[in-house]
């Protein structure tokens, strides 16, 4: 009888990734985010780009600027993504001391995910 562990091997080692930068890495978006039309498109983008920031190892956010510049928008229209994230619930944004960043917290999806069952 196989081993649990190695039929996993051989389901995971099924899947390969031909192109290069998508093993480099890539967010994993919530279908509730993805599919939630209240939002519009770059609020949506903005969610998975704080995400590409959260899943990497040994890191920080790096600042709206950046974000912005990642994205290829004005830091102007950023903040109006995330405001509309804040808007909908996803996310908190904490500034506890003036001298530093933002703190951006994702929150907890499955509370939406529940009412919208419900609905």
């Amino acid at each position: 009888m196989e081993r649990v562990g190695d039929l996993v091997k051989q389901r995971v080692e099924r899947i390969l990734v031909e192109n290069e930068m998508l093993r480099a890495g890539f967010a994993a978006l919530p279908y509730v985010v993805l599919r939630d039309t209240r939002l519009s498109i770059g609020a949506r983008l903005s969610y998975a780009v704080l995400l590409s920031y959260a899943w990497q190892k040994e890191s920080t956010f790096v600042g709206q600027r950046q974000m912005a510049a990642d994205m290829g928008i004005s830091e102007r229209h950023l903040r109006r993504f995330l405001a509309e994230l804040s808007h909908a619930q996803y996310i908190a944004v904490m500034r506890a001391d003036k001298r530093f960043g933002n703190t951006y917290l994702l929150k907890d999806v499955k509370t939406k995910l529940k009412a919208k069952k419900r609905a």
